[in-house]
């Protein structure tokens, strides 16, 4: 009987342990499985996408407002050319607004002759007229020049060095023999109060001196044939005087070659 009850005992040890075996084997074949919380996956993806999105379109921006203010830049570059380039008078007004707001610090002239230096003309496909003289010659240059006042050559160029004293009738009014810019207006050593103009079509200057009156300040634009001062006096042989000067890059040129002041 005892035999029987520890055989019966084995089987069922037997039994428990094979059981528990097969429950081993199974534990390790199933995959183990973790508990963790990935971030991105709670993330849909048409989020990435829509922020890909929305830097296209800021860049897309940023390109339209760079072309846009280069031709707003582009248009006013090409507004203020034809406003100096036309010599209208009734346009004498914005003309000296532009230069009385930017000629002192950003020397406009300066920068015009450089452009035309590097470039050409900005408006060369616009028709351009060369100021006339408004006197008689008898040869025309090609660029003429307007006198600034008729008289009688006292001082010539070769006595002089630079320019020419001419002698006229009383309170003449001297006229700016070609269109541009004052680039000076205050008193020079013996000549007492004198004015400079900066020439718009060849780049040249032209100097009055030993003026009684002046007529225009300092970045004014005038035009071909403007008064621009008054001659000075002398009471006793009553007769004036003036002196006049053409500067063409760095030389000063003969007025006689350009002028008759008869």
């Amino acid at each position: 009987m005892d035999k029987r009850l520890e055989k019966v005992r084995r089987k069922i040890e037997n039994r428990r342990r094979d059981a528990h075996g097969n429950v081993k084997r199974k534990e390790r074949s199933a995959p183990i499985i973790y508990d963790r919380h990935d971030e991105a996956r709670d993330e849909p993806d048409f989020y990435v996408y829509q922020e890909k999105q929305e830097d296209k379109q800021e860049s897309l921006f940023n390109k339209e407002w760079f072309m846009l203010r280069s031709m707003m830049a582009v248009l006013l570059f090409l507004g203020t050319a034809i406003l100096f380039s036309n010599q209208s008078q009734a346009l004498d007004g914005a003309r000296a607004f532009i230069k009385n707001s930017y000629e002192q610090e950003f020397q406009f002239s300066a920068i015009a002759n450089w452009y035309e230096n590097q470039f050409g003309r900005p408006l060369a496909l616009l028709p351009y007229e060369n100021d006339m003289a408004l006197h008689d010659v008898d040869e025309t240059p090609d660029l003429a020049y307007a006198v600034p006042a008729s008289g009688v050559v006292t001082e010539s160029f070769q006595q002089n060095g630079r320019g020419i004293l001419v002698e006229t009738g009383k309170d003449k009014r001297v006229e700016a023999v070609k269109a541009g810019v004052v680039i000076f207006v205050g008193e020079e050593d013996n000549l007492g109060k004198t004015i400079g103009i900066r020439h718009y079509d060849d780049e040249g200057e032209s100097w009055y001196g030993m003026l009684s009156d002046v007529d225009v300040q300092l970045y004014d634009t005038v035009t071909s044939g403007s008064e621009i001062g008054k001659v000075s006096s002398n009471e006793q042989a009553e007769k004036g005087i003036y002196y006049f000067a053409l500067k063409q890059g760095e030389q000063y040129i003969d007025p006689i070659d350009v002028i008759s002041f008869d």
